[in-house]
């Protein structure tokens, strides 16, 4: 993953700039990886420092950390999963256009590009896309362009939360 873009996500998180699917998968990551936790505490630091307020106020906007618990701690066998045309089960999650993927072993999806950054945290199992691979609590950033092939990996069902920057209005003028 492009480490720029990586900590311009995590910036962004900090600074409440993400959508609201975005910033669930930045909770997720932060809640199920020590690297999420560890970035996340250095953006709210430089927030604090830039905004000249105290760490207990930047808390009280992270108002995703329930939908993120309630995400982690799933049992993703009572998950209303619908099959794509790919074979790919989804489910809808999130308060926009957020979504489960389930990969079942051995399985995955076309090869494929998005017009938007996506974002990819894994919940369960492993996942591998052609440029590594992800295991519970890593967060995958899909550039804009940038081709990849979602898989599972391993023999274990692999589960993740996905969600897509929303297009910019002008797009559909």
């Amino acid at each position: 993953m492009n480490s720029d873009t990586y900590h311009a996500f995590m910036m962004d998180h900090a600074g409440g700039a993400l959508s609201s699917d975005m910033a669930l998968a930045a909770e997720l990551h932060i809640l199920l990886s020590e690297q999420g936790l560890s970035v996340s505490d250095v953006w709210d630091a430089a927030r604090c420092v830039l905004c000249g307020s105290d760490t207990e106020s930047g808390d009280a906007d992270r108002i995703f950390i329930p939908d993120a618990l309630e995400l982690a701690h799933s049992e993703f066998s009572t998950v209303p999963w619908k099959r794509g045309l790919t074979g790919v089960h989804y489910a809808k999650r999130g308060r926009g256009k957020g979504k489960l993927m389930r990969l079942d072993p051995g399985q995955s999806a076309p090869a494929h590009s998005h017009s938007a950054l996506e974002a990819t945290v894994v919940l369960k199992g492993q996942f591998e896309d052609g440029h590594g691979i992800y295991s519970r609590g890593d967060l995958v950033l899909g550039r804009p362009g940038i081709r990849h092939r979602p898989a599972a990996h391993g023999e274990e069902m692999c589960i993740c939360f996905v969600a897509q920057e929303p297009l910019p209005f002008w797009r559909f003028s």
